[in-house]
């Protein structure tokens, strides 16, 4: 299997059906509402509706109470749900069993105990200081590939990608998947799909 490849950040409708239409592994909607990206989770039911079966359908959330994301999770019709906050192991084990995907923000230190975290993959993002992801900054490419190394768990890389240097990113770091957001976009929240379209081709030419 090649690179799995997951476009995250999609606001509109109309970009949920053209993204969907170029195949990607999965799309990532923004449901924490601090975001320019946040999607209301009826919207993505709706959006989604129609979404084949193994095109994966990726919740972000920052920092919200375990109930909470379960009940988003069952509206939105989420097959993932990916935590960008300080939660803790025994909030991902009570996710299951719900496929769960960890952010670990490489320019900051590392929990202690990342290996005891119940989760399904480590998605590697760069921390902004306003911003929790969808930064553009790029994550060290370097210290990404000692942790994939590192670690047993599927790894997906984000931070700071697009069309023009994921192949790169994907021979320098060797990642389970890759995540772009701001790299292809002509606005926060707003895709530009021929970059879409270059970036998923750029990493299939690399299967």
């Amino acid at each position: 299997m090649g690179v799995f490849v997951k476009i995250c950040g999609c606001a509109s409708p109309d970009d949920a059906h053209a993204i969907a239409e170029l195949r990607p592994d999965a799309v990532g909607f923004i449901l924490w509402p601090g975001s320019k990206r946040y999607v209301k989770p009826n919207a993505i039911a709706e959006w989604t509706r129609d979404w084949p079966d193994d095109l994966l359908k990726v919740g972000v959330f920052v920092d919200e109470p375990v109930e909470r994301v379960q009940a988003v999770a069952e509206t939105a019709g989420l097959d993932v749900v990916q935590l960008h906050g300080r939660e803790s192991a025994e909030d991902l084990a009570a996710l299951a069993p719900r496929l769960v995907w960890k952010a670990v923000h490489l320019n900051r230190p590392l929990p202690p105990d990342l290996e005891k975290y119940p989760a399904d993959a480590f998605l590697l993002d760069y921390h902004g200081d306003r911003m929790l992801g969808g930064t553009g900054q790029q994550v060290d490419w370097d210290a990404a590939r000692r942790f994939v190394e590192g670690t047993t768990r599927k790894v997906l890389l984000a931070g700071g990608l697009n069309r023009d240097n994921v192949v790169a990113a994907i021979q320098a770091v060797h990642p389970w998947g890759v995540d772009v957001s701001s790299g292809v976009e002509q606005a926060p929240g707003q895709k530009d799909l021929a970059a879409v379209k270059d970036f998923i081709e750029q990493c299939r030419s690399n299967d």
